[in-house]
């Protein structure tokens, strides 16, 4: 972002002296100076533009019950009841411990959820730090949306009636 408003300041400002170079009389060598030195600011802010649309280039969501990562068309969920443990280290680099910057979630009954946060934007201490406390203070996470999708409804319909047979 701030290399995107330097190039946009980069090309008003040669903008405005080219123009005062044009209405210069004999001054025309300047101007297209200093309309390259625009057209180079512009092509700073298209650059800036582009990388702006891709980044981030996965999605993290936190919602009350549940985190959800989203990389690409993979999704990985994980209840917040589940967590057993959230570290930066290497599951396989025990007994020497070796810090990384890929978070890695164990969950209780099943395979751990793992990820690099740098991808979502984020510092990988941060975003421990930050699931540590979502994870054991349930007023903070009252505070987040509700989980509410469209494709959960599609896997598991709703149903009315009775739920067992013969009744309890």
């Amino acid at each position: 972002m701030t290399l995107g408003v330097a190039g946009v300041t980069w090309v008003a400002v040669f903008g405005a002296l080219t123009l005062g170079a044009f209405a210069l009389s004999g001054a025309a060598v300047a101007g297209f100076a200093f309309a390259a030195g625009a057209a180079g600011g512009a092509g700073v802010v298209i650059w800036c533009v582009v990388q702006l649309m891709k980044w981030p280039p996965a999605r993290l969501a936190l919602f009350r019950d549940r985190l959800l990562v989203i990389q690409g068309r993979h999704e990985m969920g994980a209840l917040w009841v589940q967590m057993a443990s959230v570290t930066l280290t290497d599951p396989q680099s025990w007994p020497d411990v070796r810090v990384t910057d890929r978070l890695t979630i164990q969950l209780k009954s099943e395979s751990p959820l793992s990820f690099k946060p740098a991808r979502f934007g984020l510092d990988p201490a941060a975003c421990r730090d930050l699931i540590h406390r979502l994870r054991d203070d349930p007023k903070l996470r009252a505070r987040l949306p509700e989980f509410d999708s469209l494709r959960d409804l599609a896997i598991s319909p709703m149903v009315a009636g009775e739920l067992i047979e013969p009744r309890l």
